[in-house]
């Protein structure tokens, strides 16, 4: 990947983006629009291609915490900003992703009802909205529906029981998800990290449910085992095993230990990597750098951690992949 390919947006396709959403490109210095998806439309009113943002700013009565002059000259930077944006259906933060030489550029506007220093809270549900809840579901439900597809078909071919008790297991965690992500998006009170768990048994219960294709785990020893709630710690490491499959080509995954005494885990792959500057935004709701994601996995990580008092962080692995550490883990004895 070249460095102006490691630069580039990193964003779902506009009509797969939950919230509102611009795409525009820069035309002779001026932003005009290349498209909206239908929650803008819905939220914000109808907008024909070809026109200005300036324009259809001024006429959907959109202000920002910018003078119109600045907003545009941001809209045909080179550079990824943020702003606040008021519109008559309620406050929203405008993130702006910059065109690149293969795309447009995107105005996001995600709803900025709880707003924290600059960053968009979402753990409630008032913030996540019916359509992102909908996203996360028919995200995570993926992994056990491909699983059980499979599954069934081998099934009725071969009559092996084997494939039938793991289209069992599939259905079961699909039914365990559900609960997950509507007790998860109502708050962290949910959440209920009372059980012993050992986090090498969950690792490796959480990669037989994701349609990892050819790729390969290795489960360090040594792993710790801390007060947490099982279902929900499986889930985070479901969404990093599927996050690191959908990046890379078969690739090795490895879980283990932050260090001999560390405070957490980490799970690494040898994939591609995350470009530097797209590191503190990868868990933002909405960001993938994958065609087909919805760029949600990553944030169900976070909020999951969080929710548990763990800290996350994206930072290069040895091999020179993704490796995402989970820190402030109260252990006990390793697993």
């Amino acid at each position: 990947m070249t460095d102006d390919e490691a630069a580039g947006r990193r964003a779902v396709p506009l009509d797969r983006y939950p919230d509102p959403a611009i795409g525009y490109a820069v035309v002779d210095g001026r932003a005009v629009v290349t498209g909206t998806n239908n929650a803008f439309e819905t939220s914000l009113g109808p907008v024909g291609a070809d026109r200005p943002i300036a324009e259809v700013v001024e006429r959907l009565g959109v202000s920002t915490d910018l003078d119109s002059e600045a907003f545009c000259d941001l809209l045909a930077a080179d550079d990824r900003a943020t702003t606040y944006v008021s519109t008559d259906a309620g406050e929203y933060v405008a993130r702006i992703l910059p065109p690149d030489a293969d795309g447009d550029g995107y105005v996001l506007f995600v709803d900025g009802s709880a707003v924290d220093g600059g960053r968009v809270a979402s753990e409630t549900a008032g913030d996540l909205g019916v359509d992102r809840l909908a996203s996360i579901l028919s995200h995570d439900l993926r992994n056990p529906l491909d699983v059980a597809t499979a599954r069934l078909r081998a099934g009725r071919e071969t009559g092996d029981d084997e494939h039938f008790e793991r289209v069992e297991r599939a259905h079961d965690r699909m039914e365990r998800i559900i609960e997950d992500v509507l007790t998860l998006t109502r708050g962290s009170e949910y959440v209920d990290p009372e059980e012993r768990v050992d986090l090498r048994a969950v690792a490796e219960s959480a990669w037989s449910t994701v349609d990892t294709e050819a790729a390969t785990l290795t489960v360090a020893d040594g792993l710790p085992v801390t007060t947490a709630d099982g279902d929900r710690s499986e889930r985070l490491f479901e969404n990093l095993f599927r996050n690191a499959v959908e990046h890379g080509d078969d690739p090795e995954i490895v879980v283990g230990r932050l260090g001999a005494d560390g405070d957490g885990f980490y799970v690494a792959d040898d994939g591609p990597g995350i470009p530097p500057d797209e590191r503190s935004v990868v868990f933002e709701p909405g960001y993938s750098s994958h065609d087909h994601g919805t760029g949600l996995g990553l944030s169900i990580v976070e909020r999951i951690a969080k929710a548990h008092g763990w800290s996350v962080a994206a930072v290069e692995a040895e091999t020179g992949g993704a490796r995402v550490e989970i820190r402030d883990v109260r252990t006990g004895d390793a697993g």
